[in-house]
């Protein structure tokens, strides 16, 4: 996932949230050339991370990008930002770890500038005009000089959302003034935040359609024939809706009422890039790589100031204004958890029994040129910063070290998955499989799915924590199933803080009625549901863990 993604409204509130935005078709050949000069680049295979997200950092003339797969590359490369965390249906052919295999990348770009100034307004991510721009051609020549990528375009059968025109014709009136420029305005009603009014004027069809794309999976292609500009409302309300396809089918279904456009889903010609070679090891490092790549961004704060957090302050926020980032209402816990950035392999040792139970707000002043949005979704700077902070003030002395721990393993059963096309891409996501239901509805008692394709147990074992939650699966998963086999098989399951929720109601109402125990909840834990669903155990076992000792630190900072 790429937050580099520019959100024109906000259409929905709650878990079906959507973006209106920009989702450009897929380009039909490689970006621009890069400015002339040899590459500057490291790249090298990502390090274990309990997560399946990709990020993308960019600087003063440099470019990070994290935990990628080829497909995350290739599809940044060509100018989609498609974060629904689903394969890109336009990128085909090429091996079965083409999306699986993760990378980093840091890359020198000549003409990338820092963050444009803060204009005051909570607008996380925003970044210097042509940002993408400058990047997308390095990952290009990247791909190409460091991965070998061979591919070719075509057009193929791909999935695609058909426009036409309703049988009853269009309900689009002509525009009152069609040489204003487009544009549309969504307003939340006042009494109900769930409901919608998005306003157009002299907007064209293909207009609207380009900006209400990035809400949908695959890419709307206009057959309307309508190329005059209009003047038109859209109602919608997220009410009841739980799941992207809820907001997806229920936005098709207003569209049609409302403007007399349908939008069928189906296979029709479209761009494609096909992959016919790529290495899975890049090409080494040249030796000077290093010391030609600008230096990260090394933050100190002018000035912090650490307080006891009230009560009634958020818990555990991160808010950026201008060159200012406030972190509200942190455990001291959660602040060195954050700091020392440590994945649900590692844990705390020696903690003191207060370390969870003191909170503290901290207010950190930066470099006045430093743009504290920047650093929310992209924090290695934050929490280099951080941890300086908190050795500082709280005196922290701290080791890494290995200590047995409860640690999670899988375990053979009697295997209920399909076993793979051994063809097939290599990949675990959130969410169903294509042409399968979500069932993370209001009324499910599961809110957590995913699916997987064509992966063997050591390499679901290695993404079950990324894709399971982290909150119940704390620690890297080891495989100990013996099956060799590579499968394709969705889970669903409810999370270990929906259960709980669940069972203090049913307790609380059993009190209520003067019973003694209290009913059975509905919905599976996710072990439960590996064992049942896919016929594999997932349970506790004394394992050796890396876990990073706290040899001192004290339970209140110095003073400000």
């Amino acid at each position: 996932m790429t937050i580099l993604r520019i959100a024109v409204a906000l259409l929905l509130a709650g878990p079906a949230s959507i973006l209106l935005a920009q989702k450009p078709a897929p380009a039909t050949g490689p970006a621009q050339p890069a400015a002339s000069g040899p590459l500057v680049a490291d790249v090298h295979a990502a390090p274990y991370r309990p997560s399946i997200d990709y990020t993308v950092t960019s600087g003063h003339r440099r470019v990070d990008i994290r935990n990628a797969t080829l497909v995350n590359l290739i599809d940044y490369a060509h100018g989609i930002e498609d974060d629904d965390g689903r394969e890109d249906a336009f990128i085909v052919g090429g091996p079965s770890w083409l999306d699986f295999d993760r990378f980093d990348v840091a890359a020198f770009v000549p003409s990338l500038q820092p963050a444009i100034p803060d204009t005051g307004q909570p607008n996380y991510g925003m970044y210097a005009p042509g940002t993408n721009g400058a990047i997308r051609p390095v990952v290009e020549r990247i791909l190409e000089e460091r991965f070998h990528l061979k591919y070719h375009n075509e057009d193929r059968p791909l999935p695609g959302y058909v426009v036409t025109v309703a049988k009853d014709g269009p309900k689009l009136a002509d525009a009152k003034d069609p040489t204003l420029p487009g544009g549309c305005q969504a307003a939340r009603d006042k009494d109900n935040p769930g409901r919608v009014t998005t306003t157009c004027t002299s907007e064209t069809v293909a207009q609207f359609l380009t900006l209400i794309g990035g809400t949908f999976r695959y890419p709307l292609l206009d057959r309307t024939g309508l190329t005059k500009p209009y003047d038109f409302a859209l109602r919608f309300s997220s009410e009841q809706l739980s799941t992207r396809q809820d907001s997806i089918n229920s936005y098709i279904e207003e569209i049609n009422k409302q403007l007399g456009i349908v939008m069928t889903l189906g296979d029709v010609p479209q761009p494609a890039l096909v992959v016919d070679h790529v290495d899975r090891t890049p090409a080494a490092n040249p030796p000077e790589t290093a010391k030609l790549l600008p230096a990260t961004l090394e933050l100190e704060s002018e000035v912090a100031s650490i307080r006891v957090a009230d009560a009634t302050e958020p818990q555990a926020q991160m808010r950026p204004s201008g060159s200012q980032i406030t972190l509200s209402n942190y455990s001291l816990e959660q602040l060195v958890v954050e700091a020392w950035q440590l994945p649900n392999g590692a844990m705390l040792g020696n903690v003191p029994p207060w370390l969870d139970r003191v909170r503290y707000t901290i207010v950190a002043k930066l470099p006045p040129e430093v743009d504290g949005r920047t650093l929310v979704p992209h924090q290695d700077p934050l929490d280099s910063m951080l941890m300086k902070l908190l050795e500082d003030r709280f005196q922290i002395q701290s080791h890494w070290g290995e200590q047995k721990a409860d640690g999670y393993v899988l375990l053979a059963g009697t295997p209920k998955m399909k076993k793979a096309d051994p063809g097939s891409r290599t990949y675990c996501k959130y969410g169903p499989a294509e042409g399968e239901k979500d069932v993370r509805r209001v009324d499910s008692p599961f809110n957590g799915m995913f699916h997987c394709q064509n992966v063997t147990m050591a390499q679901f074992a290695e993404l079950l924590s990324a894709v399971g939650g982290r909150a119940d699966i704390k620690n890297r998963v080891v495989d100990k199933t013996g099956l060799t086999d590579s499968y394709d098989f969705s889970l669903s399951y409810t999370t270990g803080s929906r259960l709980r929720l669940q069972e203090a109601a049913a307790q609380a109402a059993a009190r209520q009625a003067g019973e003694a125990t209290a009913g059975p909840v509905e919905g599976l834990a996710i072990d439960d549901a590996i064992r049942k669903e896919l016929g594999v155990r997932l349970e506790k076992q004394p394992l050796p863990l890396p876990f990073l000792i706290l040899d001192h630190i004290d339970q209140a900072p110095t003073e400000n």
